[in-house]
């Protein structure tokens, strides 16, 4: 039969508290009613090796310490079979004495310490201790103390354990419920994640909203999905151009075909545009009377198609811009950040910027050109105010990290890269090229450098790794 953590942990916590606080309980109330009487003996017991020298020495009972005791215990100065002195309770008659005497030395209870012995007897509730300091032969301090049985206050302290006993043991429980649901809680969902993953299933990604370690296994488990599912379908189509090239290369050819008849109709709607805005400007029809405001708007798809063939004209020429030994230095990337800086003004945004200093294996101008692209991406589609960028070593690689809070579809994480992509479900009306993360890829193919962008925790994160000088 299967146990859940919860059960576990809680029967665990439950069990645990229960048994150390009964323990607690049965230890002080076995430890309580002789600590009360051996603290009297003590008491007794050190009053008399205090005040018996100066007994010795002719003081008077009432003036040695042993007056404090007196409320509850009877002191007798015995010298040459008759009682000289006397304080404290009537316990013994003077023909009592010698049979108390008698009785003390010969009990086989007795403890001796020195001249000092005594014993205690208990009759039905009342513990009785008697003493006997022998200051010479004939010379006796007798001491007798009556000690009220605790039977009754045990029985209250019984009571009160028990009252205090069910209502811990429910707050316990409730404790136990609460720690144990604070713990499974977040594994039961973990583990659903896992099995997801198993079944290769990378549709969603793992959300808690804890601030403890679960936080940081939970992003590390959506960082580990996304390569697990970028591996997975890179391993299955290396798998379909091992068993068949032809069909690779009819796909390659197919791509070729795809982007030139992409680029045919990108460049086309704005042309097309343009060619009805300028005849109609001429001809002067419609809305097209006013030149003035439509000059502009045919200047807008101008600057669409110059985005374009900008971009495109990158895209054909990045592999000659890469050469062997290129190195990029870091800090040179604050001047790549400024114009983006004031790009993030113009939409009342901010960019937080955190770059460690070192040397990459890489073109400098290829490297401000992925930053950018990444940065830019993250201004025109972050549903807040800010865009985090963060540069880090470690060991000998660098990686770039480029957060804004937002969300991307899974499907559209798998085709972002792709030339001329745009997301619809992002609901944003952009004048991009469409090129910018597909130059992102193929400069990091170039390199074989990572890439990748995922969603974590309500927040879209793109990661560049690139390699650094020894």
């Amino acid at each position: 039969m299967k146990t859940t953590i919860f059960f576990k942990t809680f029967f665990m916590l439950l069990i645990s508290f229960s048994v150390v606080f009964l323990i607690s309980i049965y230890i002080s109330y076995q430890q309580f009613s002789p600590m009360y009487i051996a603290e009297n003996i003590e008491a007794v017991q050190e009053s008399i090796l205090i005040s018996a020298p100066l007994i010795e020495s002719g003081t008077l009972l009432e003036d040695t310490p042993l007056n404090d005791l007196s409320s509850e215990t009877s002191f007798i100065r015995y010298q040459n079979n008759a009682i000289t002195q006397e304080i404290g309770p009537n316990y013994l008659n003077e023909s009592d004495i010698l049979d108390f005497v008698i009785n003390v030395y010969d009990n086989e209870d007795t403890v001796k310490d020195g001249k000092l012995v005594y014993y205690v007897s208990v009759v039905e509730d009342i513990n009785t201790i008697n003493y006997i300091y022998e200051f010479d032969f004939g010379d006796y301090l007798i001491i007798s103390t009556r000690i009220q049985s605790l039977t009754n206050i045990d029985k209250v302290l019984y009571n009160i354990n028990l009252y205090q006993s069910i209502a811990l043991i429910l707050v316990i429980t409730l404790i136990s419920l609460f720690i144990s649901k604070n713990i499974s809680n977040p594994l039961k969902l973990i583990n659903q994640y896992a099995k997801d993953i198993s079944n290769l299933r990378f549709d969603r990604s793992l959300n808690i909203n804890r601030k403890d370690e679960f936080k940081e296994l939970v992003s590390s488990l959506n960082e580990m999905t996304f390569n697990l599912q970028k591996s997975y379908m890179e391993l299955s189509s290396a798998n379909d151009r091992l068993h068949n090239t032809i069909e690779f290369e009819k796909h390659q050819e197919q791509k070729k075909k795809q982007l030139i008849m992409t680029i045919n109709h990108e460049m086309k709607t704005p042309l097309s545009v343009m060619k009805g805005m300028i005849e109609g400007m001429i001809d002067g029809v419609g809305r097209y009377k006013d030149k003035e405001k439509y000059l502009q708007e045919l200047l807008t798809q101008i600057e669409t198609i110059e985005n374009i063939t900008r971009d495109l004209t990158y895209s054909l020429r990045l592999e000659d811009k890469a050469k062997p030994g290129d190195t990029a230095q870091t800090k040179i990337l604050l001047d790549t950040l400024a114009p983006l800086h004031e790009l993030a003004q113009e939409s009342q945004k901010r960019i937080s910027e955190k770059i460690e200093q070192a040397t990459l294996i890489i073109n400098q101008e290829l490297l401000g050109i992925v930053l950018t692209n990444l940065v830019k991406n993250a201004l025109i589609y972050g549903t807040d105010n800010s865009v985090h960028i963060q540069g880090v070593v470690q060991e000998n690689e660098y990686t770039f990290t480029v957060k804004n809070k937002g969300q991307i579809k899974q499907e559209d994480l798998q085709k972002i890269f792709d030339s001329f992509y745009r997301s619809d479900s992002l609901n944003v009306n952009k004048n991009g090229s469409g090129l910018g993360l597909f130059i992102v890829k193929q400069i990091c193919d170039i390199y074989n450098y990572n890439y990748k962008i995922f969603n974590d925790n309500g927040f879209v994160i793109a990661k560049v790794t690139v390699k650094t000088t020894t």
